[in-house]
């Protein structure tokens, strides 16, 4: 049990000495100008209704759960690669690739978070794709044995689709009943890319009560509202502010095994997505092989509004600074019927490790009774 609390009391730690309680004021100031930007930004925001891109994995891509994860690793630095393929045995495949790289940083006994991360998505025969390139940067304080961040995270956003092959209403020849591609599509500019700015924010908290540890975030996406247009003679389609709260608890069962349930949330209008399961470990204390740890994941994910969507089954190792994930989603919607059950394969990588060797022997101050 000792070992499990010196290596979760690091999640807490910043660098350099412990931060002093300085009162709650500060963020209420903060969290009573966010909470009433993010309830008007999701009443007033209905134009599209559309699903970003999301991860099974959600817990190992933290800068696109939530930007104020950004530096809060527990290591100074933390990179982390996730890659989904979903649909492969329904026509073409819908592939997800994201990198992030994220950094704590200590100013003046401040802790900051510096980061960024790309995402590359690709979908349907017509080749639609998305690039994402964001900036991540957080703020956190620890008051009263309670950390709190706050996380920005600007970005530049590049969609593009194929457009060889693609018909549209006015080239339908009555005469042969069928559509023709070498009519005039009346399509005035019409572009095959689309480029916008795009901003996201969030919220993060967690604390640690003897040896359990509780951990929640919201986050709001497209806080922009940026306009999607792929022609110049529409007006677009304005992106809709989306949702996500996520959260989790640590729970050591004792010196060897943990068990963390956790779940995600994600709300737009007209549309979301719940997951929830439970991700058990098994420490392996041996010198003789490099692995230290091992998972085992089960989930379900469901649209409230809807149907269970999936169930979701997978693990993971420990070895060195690295940690691998490895989950599949099993499709039992209606869908399955076409999918025969088959629904989208994931795999992560996250390296995680310090720029120096360094070990502070005090004892952490936020720790609670």
């Amino acid at each position: 049990m000792l070992n499990f609390a010196q290596n979760i009391t690091k999640l807490f730690k910043p660098t350099g000495a412990c931060l002093e309680d300085v009162g709650i004021r500060f963020y209420l100031k903060y969290l009573c100008l966010i909470v009433p930007v993010l309830v008007v930004m999701l009443s007033s925001a209905t134009d599209l209704q559309a699903q970003d891109i999301h991860f099974s994995q959600f817990y190992s891509a933290p800068l696109i759960t939530n930007p104020a994860n950004t530096g809060m690793s527990g290591e100074d630095m933390r990179i982390a690669v996730n890659y989904r393929n979903q649909w492969a045995k329904v026509g073409s495949p819908y592939e997800t690739l994201s990198a992030s790289l994220d950094r704590k940083l200590a100013i003046l006994n401040h802790t900051f978070g510096i980061g960024g991360a790309i995402l590359h998505d690709q979908s349907s025969s017509f080749n639609l794709s998305a690039n994402e390139f964001l900036m991540s940067m957080s703020y956190s304080r620890i008051i009263n044995n309670h950390q709190f961040t706050i996380g920005l995270q600007p970005g530049f956003v590049s969609k593009a689709f194929n457009l060889e092959g693609l018909t549209f209403g006015s080239q339908f020849d009555p005469t042969g009943q069928f559509f023709n591609g070498s009519l005039p599509s009346l399509e005035n500019g019409l572009s095959g890319q689309i480029n916008y700015l795009d901003i996201n924010v969030g919220i993060f908290w967690r604390t640690l009560i003897r040896y359990i540890m509780p951990s929640a975030g919201i986050s709001v996406s497209h806080v922009n509202f940026p306009v999607e247009k792929f022609s110049t003679s529409s007006s677009g389609t304005r992106l809709s502010a989306k949702l996500t709260f996520n959260g989790e608890v640590v729970i050591p069962v004792n010196s060897r095994i943990d068990l963390t349930p956790l779940m995600l949330y994600s709300y737009t209008p007209g549309t979301n997505e719940f997951i929830a399961g439970t991700i058990g470990g098994y420490a392996i204390n041996s010198f003789s092989i490099p692995v230290k740890k091992i998972y085992a994941l089960t989930m379900v994910r469901l649209n409230p509004m809807r149907d269970i969507d999936a169930v979701i089954f997978g693990g993971g190792a420990k070895f060195l600074n690295f940690n691998l994930g490895i989950s599949y989603d099993f499709n039992i919607s209606p869908l399955r019927t076409v999918t025969n059950f088959n629904g989208g394969f994931e795999i992560s990588l996250i390296y995680t490790g310090n720029r120096r060797a360094r070990e502070n022997p005090n004892i952490p101050c936020y720790i609670i009774n």
